[in-house]
């Protein structure tokens, strides 16, 4: 291949990946592939529950099955073009093209694309009807991940309090075979159907922690009662702990990422103004960090008036 291909080639790739990675407010281009991307994950879900009503299935089943040919085939394309130009990413320009690319099919975001096109893949694989998987073809609802930055930091504030869920978790489920082995002991006898055994108890114990409260299975002695409350009392607090881990742990998250952009803003703006070179990089750094462009103008705008004399914020000089 001449250098002129390679450089060609490079070009289109490059294009591509700004049509599909980058920032919407970049390129008009990038925000109508972006929103028709959203619509088509959206509507190809959508199309999923309507047809799992059988009478609206039966009236419009050969446009759900074509609907659904075209959307995976659409998807395999942008599987595809992803994989293709992921090695214009700045965090893999250090690689080869193939390390650059067998890294990002094992990445989350790559495998939720992977599964968005399962179905296609067993289909042609296996003889078999692609509406009847309809679990995976839900599954497609996390392809906005790719779109919304919040899930990204999401999934990282899940990843760093990992353990500590856990630990709740462990707790709330010890706490659970305890309040059904009481509830077996205590109403077994009373009610052998709803409290017989331990295993049918645990539905209660659920439940009752979770103060659900369906009312389906309820405790008839008195003993049974003081002990319900005493659960459900304790389930308030202890059902309601991972939340407030994660809510802590979102908050903390982005004050952290915002505050190590802030820094790099500050050192930039040293010299009292920003030229291209540290633009470009306050930009990779803010996408890295998933904040987005908006955010990064305002910063800059907000610490540029900090110290509007152009001295350090830091020497004064």
């Amino acid at each position: 291949m001449s250098e002129a291909q390679l450089i060609s080639n490079s070009s289109l790739r490059a294009k591509t990946y700004q049509l599909l990675e980058s920032e919407t407010q970049k390129s008009l281009a990038a925000k109508a592939v972006t929103f028709f991307l959203i619509f088509l994950i959206l509507a190809n879900v959508s199309a999923v529950i309507l047809e799992s009503e059988a009478d609206f299935n039966q009236q419009f089943r050969q446009q759900f099955y074509w609907f659904e040919i075209v959307s995976l085939s659409i998807f395999c394309i942008e599987y595809l073009l992803r994989i293709w130009c992921c090695v214009e990413s700045s965090k893999y320009r250090h690689l080869s093209p193939v390390k650059a690319r067998l890294n990002y099919i094992t990445t989350p975001i790559a495998i939720i694309d992977f599964i968005a096109i399962l179905p296609f893949i067993i289909a042609v694989l296996f003889t078999i009807d692609l509406r009847s998987l309809r679990l995976l073809r839900v599954l497609r609802l996390l392809k906005l991940t790719h779109y919304f930055k919040g899930f990204n930091i999401f999934i990282t504030v899940i990843a760093k309090e990992f353990k500590s869920l856990v630990a709740a978790m462990t707790v709330i489920f010890v706490l659970i075979i305890i309040a059904a082995s009481l509830m077996h002991i205590i109403e077994g006898q009373a009610q052998p159907e709803q409290f017989g055994s331990i295993l049918k108890s645990i539905w209660w114990a659920v439940v009752t922690m979770t103060t659900v409260g369906y009312g389906d299975v309820v405790p008839i002695t008195g003993l049974g009662k003081l002990i319900s409350t005493f659960i459900m009392l304790i389930g308030i607090g202890l059902v309601a702990l991972p939340a407030g881990m994660l809510a802590a742990r979102f908050g903390e998250e982005l004050r952290e990422r915002r505050n190590k952009l802030n820094l790099q803003i500050e050192k930039a703006l040293s010299d009292g103004h920003l030229d291209q070179q540290e633009l470009k990089e306050l930009h990779n750094l803010a996408e890295k960090l998933d904040i987005d462009g908006k955010a990064l103008r305002q910063s800059i705008k907000q610490i540029k008036k900090g110290h509007p004399s152009g001295k350090c914020p830091h020497c004064g000089k």
